[in-house]
C-alpha cells in the first residue's frame, strides 16, 4: 500500500507527461481554462472549484489509463531487457529481476502463506490465482517512476491496438483500456458542457418528442390508407393469381409436348451419335493402320535421306576441297598467265596493226582480183554444168539398163513358174 501511495504522489509529473499523449480536445479545454482563470480575468470561486475538480478527475483518469497501459505492456517490457537496463537504475533492475524470478517460480515466493495454494502449485496448477504476488505493486511503482518509459509503453500499446483485430489470445485487457479511454473522453466532454448547454439539449429533446408525436399521428393516417390500398392490391393480386394459374396450366401442357419432342430428338441424336461413333471407330482403325504404314515408310525414307544427306555432304566437302585447291591453283597459275597474257596482248596488237596494213594492201589488190575471179567462176560454173549434164545422162542410161535387165529377169522367172505349174497339173491328172 505504501508503494502504491508513493507511486501516486508523483502525479503532477505523470499528469504533465500523460496529458501530452491525451486527445487534442482535452489539451484545448485545459488551455481555455488557463486563459480564463488568470489574475486579470478572475472568475467566481465556484468556477475555480469546478476547474480544480475537473483537473483532478482528469489526472486520476490519466494515471489510471497509464497504469493500465503499463500493466498490459509488462509481458512485452520483460522481454526488452536492454531498454529497461538503459532507462532504469541498477538497483531497480535488480529488484525487477528478483520480482520476475519470484513470479516465474511461485514455490519460492515468501507471500505463499496459504497451504491449499501451495498444494495446488505442487500438483501442477500454476493458474493466475496461485501466481499472485504483492510485490507486483512495487514493480508497478518502479515502472511508473520513470517518465522515459512512457514513449516505449505508448509505442507498444499502439502496436497492440494495431493488431487488436488479429489477436487470438485473451483481449480483455485491451478492451478494458479502450473502454477506459472512451470513459475519459466522455467525462471530459461532460465536464466541458455547461448547464445552459444541457438545458438547450433538453429543450431540443422535448422539441424532438413533440415532432415525434406529430409524426406518429401521420404514421397512423398513412397506415389506414395503406390498409385500404392493401385491400385493393389483394383483389388485383387474386385476379392476377387466377391468370397465372391458367397460364401455368398452359405452360405445363406446352412443357409436356416439348418434353416429348425433346425426347424424340434426343433418341434420334443418340442413334446418329452411335452410328457416327461406329464409323469414327472404323475410320480411326483404318487411320491407325495407315499411320503405322506411313510411319514405317517415313522412317525408311528418313533413313535413306539421312544416308543420302551424309553422302551428299561428303561429296560436297570433297567438291569444296577440290574447288578450293583449284582456286588456289588457279590463283597461282593466273599470276603466271597474266604475264603471258600481257605479252600476247602486246604481240596481238603488233600483229593486228600488221593485219590492218595487209588488209589495206589486199583491198587495193581486190579491185583488180575480184573481176578476174568472177570471170573464172563463170567459166568454172559452165564447165561444171556440162559435166553435170553428162553425168545425169550417163546415170539415166544406167538406170534404164538396170530396169530393163530386171524386167527380162522377171519374165524368165514367170516362164519357169508357168512351166512348173503345167508339170504339176499334168502330174495331178496322171495321178487321178
Amino acid at each position: 500500500m505504501d508503494a502504491q501511495s508513493s507511486g501516486t504522489l508523483q502525479s503532477p509529473s505523470t499528469f504533465s507527461d500523460s496529458s501530452k499523449t491525451a486527445s487534442s480536445k482535452s489539451e484545448g479545454s485545459a488551455a481555455r481554462d488557463e486563459k480564463d482563470f488568470t489574475k486579470d480575468n478572475a472568475a467566481s470561486p465556484i468556477d475555480l472549484e469546478c476547474h480544480i475538480q475537473a483537473e483532478r478527475i482528469t489526472k486520476i483518469l490519466d494515471e489510471a489509463i497509464y497504469k493500465t497501459k503499463l500493466a498490459i505492456c509488462l509481458p512485452n517490457l520483460v522481454q526488452e531487457y536492454r531498454t529497461l537496463s538503459s532507462i532504469l537504475s541498477p538497483q531497480h533492475m535488480e529488484d525487477l529481476v528478483f520480482i520476475f524470478e519470484q513470479y516465474d517460480n511461485p514455490l519460492f515466493s515468501t507471500s505463499l502463506l496459504n497451504m491449499a495454494a501451495m498444494e495446488d502449485i505442487k500438483a501442477g496448477d500454476v493458474s493466475l490465482k496461485n501466481r499472485l504476488n504483492p510485490e507486483l505493486g512495487h514493480l508497478m511503482y518502479i515502472m511508473n517512476s520513470y517518465p522515459k518509459l512512457r514513449p516505449v509503453v505508448e509505442e507498444i500499446i499502439q502496436e497492440i491496438k494495431g493488431g487488436y483485430s488479429d489477436l487470438k489470445e485473451d483481449t480483455s485487457g485491451v478492451e478494458y483500456l479502450l473502454t477506459l479511454e472512451q470513459f475519459r473522453e466522455l467525462m471530459i466532454r461532460q465536464m466541458d458542457t455547461t448547464a445552459a448547454e444541457e438545458l438547450a439539449a433538453k429543450l431540443n429533446t422535448r422539441k424532438l418528442e413533440n415532432s415525434n408525436e406529430k409524426l406518429l399521428q401521420k404514421i397512423k393516417e398513412y397506415s389506414v390508407t395503406l390498409a385500404e390500398e392493401n385491400k385493393t392490391f389483394e383483389t388485383t393480386m387474386k385476379l392476377k393469381t387466377d391468370m397465372i394459374e391458367k397460364l401455368e396450366k398452359e405452360l405445363a401442357f406446352l412443357n409436356h409436348e416439348a418434353d416429348i419432342k425433346l425426347k424424340k430428338k434426343i433418341l434420334d441424336s443418340d442413334r446418329q451419335m452411335v452410328l457416327a461413333t461406329r464409323s469414327h471407330l472404323v475410320k480411326s482403325e483404318v487411320l491407325k493402320e495407315e499411320e503405322i504404314e506411313t510411319r514405317e515408310l517415313y522412317e525408311n525414307i528418313l533413313k535413306a535421306h539421312l544416308i543420302e544427306e551424309k553422302n551428299q555432304r561428303a561429296r560436297r566437302f570433297k567438291v569444296e576441297t577440290q574447288l578450293l585447291s583449284w582456286l588456289q591453283k588457279y590463283d597461282l597459275e593466273m599470276g603466271d598467265k597474266q604475264v603471258e597474257l600481257d605479252e600476247f596482248t602486246e604481240k596481238y596488237e603488233d600483229e593486228l596493226a600488221k593485219c590492218e596494213d595487209l588488209e589495206a594492201k589486199i583491198a587495193e589488190q581486190d579491185k583488180e582480183y575480184i573481176p578476174l575471179m568472177e570471170e573464172r567462176e563463170a567459166e568454172y560454173h559452165q564447165e561444171m554444168t556440162e559435166k553435170m549434164n553428162k553425168f545425169l545422162i550417163e546415170h539415166a542410161a544406167r538406170v534404164i539398163q538396170n530396169a530393163w535387165r530386171e524386167v527380162l529377169a522377171n519374165r524368165a522367172e514367170k516362164k519357169k513358174l508357168r512351166k512348173l505349174l503345167k508339170k504339176k497339173q499334168a502330174a495331178e491328172k496322171k495321178g487321178k
